[in-house]
């Protein structure tokens, strides 16, 4: 384990900048030999970012709030300084992706010595999806850095004991917001955190310095957060950092709900898109009708979101597939390269069913890593699953997965019956869900 400040040696430093090289010259060669054809969100993003060049946050010619302004403004300025186009994104993106991964191996740091880090390293760095997702015009790339560099800060030894770290962490906090709205629920976890350790905190008086170095955190979050609200509540109506968790929910919580996102935006949607503020509020409250209404019947949905959250790696796949004119998306998943299909489907399982008995082997450092998970699912399981959304959830299976693997024989017999049980109970459900997917998918 990590605990002490430790200088890599010559040779560990060898290894780890081959892992990172042959990692970059895969997503080189990818660069040269995909193409895939934008979509979607990543059309939506890319005439965001135009938009932003021209000097305005709008879509179809509107002021909007669709999505925070995170990925669109980095997409505008790779496009002001290298040009429009894919190719710069990815490579930039590429590029960035090096920078996380050096952030995941100094997380790891808390939990394995340098062989295991560097290990974890390399697991992290060739992930199949990992790797393919560099290559998108989606905000999962420049997300995963800077959510990265907030668990990295969190969990560092000095986040009890420096306000600046502190402060620093919220910042990073509030710029991974902007680029997914999602996870500022996340930010619970923070004076949860301090007050469960308060008798370490760096002050005289522990029981009310959770409390003031929370709100530290709060002020470098609602420093990056705050002007964006300001402006979306001139320009759209709203503080809301995005315009879409009321239709989320409803889509989550509806009918016709099917745990997943199963409407057009243009074509199926009651009310007005185009008013942004009045649209959200309004699909919030028809959601959370039909959730006080249909309890059981929300709930079991929740169960499904979760399944969709944990889902194969559908999307990644046919981002990379052509779509043809009347295929639906499980038509062009069921017409996948066999061989892609397998690379990047067995790895994901494998990581998946490993790292959920690993992560019940954690000792210590744990609250961040248990944290991020169990709100990730939570809040998921509140709005619509979408198999994209576990992208997040990689790292973390990581650690998981390595810590099975570098665990002394003997370690499951001193873990609690309830964590046995609830990676059985996890495991269980992950392969139900997986065999109910191929089996409609080839059926």
């Amino acid at each position: 384990m990590s605990g002490k400040e430790y200088t890599l040696q010559k040779k560990e430093k060898t290894i780890l900048v081959i892992i990172l090289s042959l990692s970059f010259l895969i997503k080189f060669i990818l660069l040269f030999t995909a193409d895939p054809v934008l979509r979607s969100d990543s059309l939506d993003y890319q005439a965001l970012a135009y938009s932003l060049l021209d000097g305005e946050y709008s879509l179809n010619g509107k002021p909007t709030a669709y999505v925070g302004i995170g990925y669109p403004a980095f997409l505008s300025a790779v496009f002001y300084f290298a040009g429009e186009g894919q190719f710069y994104v990815r490579l930039v993106q590429s590029v960035l992706d090096v920078f996380t991964a050096l952030l995941f191996f100094g997380v790891c740091r808390n939990f394995f010595n340098v062989k295991y880090s560097l290990f974890s390293l390399a697991v992290f760095c060739f992930f199949p999806s990992n790797i393919l997702y560099t290559q998108t015009i989606l905000s999962e790339p420049l997300f995963g850095f800077f959510y990265m560099a907030v668990l990295y800060l969190v969990m560092s030894r000095n986040f009890l004991n420096k306000p600046l770290v502190i402060f620093s962490a919220g910042l990073i906090f509030g710029i991974a917001v902007l680029v997914r709205t999602a996870f500022l629920p996340v930010i619970i976890l923070i004076p949860i955190y301090f007050f469960l350790n308060r008798s370490g905190l760096n002050s005289k008086s522990g029981s009310s310095a959770f409390i003031r170095y929370s709100l530290i955190f709060f002020t470098g979050a609602v420093l990056i957060i705050g002007p964006w609200s300001v402006r979306n509540k001139i320009m759209v109506g709203t503080f809301s950092p995005g315009t879409t968790s009321g239709v989320n929910f409803w889509m989550g919580s509806n009918p016709n709900a099917t745990g997943t996102y199963s409407f057009s935006y243009d074509k199926d949607l009651p009310f007005d898109y185009g008013n942004e503020a009045e649209r959200d509020k309004e699909y919030f409250k028809l959601g959370l009708e039909y959730a006080v209404s249909n309890p059981v019947n929300y709930v079991k949905l929740a169960f499904k979101k979760v399944g969709y959250l944990f889902s194969s790696e559908r999307m990644i796949i046919n981002y990379f597939n052509e779509t043809l004119p009347g295929q639906t998306s499980t038509d062009v998943y069921r017409s996948s390269n066999p061989f892609i299909f397998l690379l990047v489907n067995v790895p994901y399982i494998i990581l998946m069913i490993t790292g959920i008995w690993g992560l019940m082997l954690i000792g210590r450092k744990k609250f961040f890593i248990y944290g991020f998970i169990l709100m990730w699912i939570i809040t998921v399981s509140l709005f619509v699953g979408l198999a994209r959304y576990h992208y997040v959830l990689i790292p973390l299976f990581i650690i998981g997965s390595v810590m099975l693997i570098s665990s002394e024989k003997g370690s499951f017999k001193k873990i609690s019956k309830v964590k046995k049980l609830t990676a059985a109970a996890f495991t269980l459900f992950l392969l139900s869900v997986w065999t109910a997917e191929f089996y409609l998918l080839f059926n």
